[in-house]
């Protein structure tokens, strides 16, 4: 994973966090966990050959890995 990966992790993470509705919006603290979790998800993934456009094809992984960290926050 390069620079440029992460930065693009960091924007698209930003970009989906502005698709939430007003009130469903991550709070900052939530994206940067949102942030994280991709990265690292993206970095094991690695090991398998997987990269992020593979995750791309199947899913809008920037705004599930948000809606997973509201969850987590929502249950504790």
């Amino acid at each position: 994973m390069n620079q440029n990966d992460l930065d693009d992790i960091a924007h698209r993470i930003a970009s989906a966090a502005m698709e939430f509705a007003p009130r469903h919006r991550p709070t900052a603290r939530q994206v940067a966990d949102a942030a994280s979790i991709l990265r690292d998800m993206v970095q094991a993934s690695e090991l398998h050959g997987v990269r992020f456009s593979h995750f791309d094809g199947i899913g809008d992984f920037p705004r599930m890995v948000i809606q997973l960290v509201q969850y987590r926050d929502g249950s504790r």
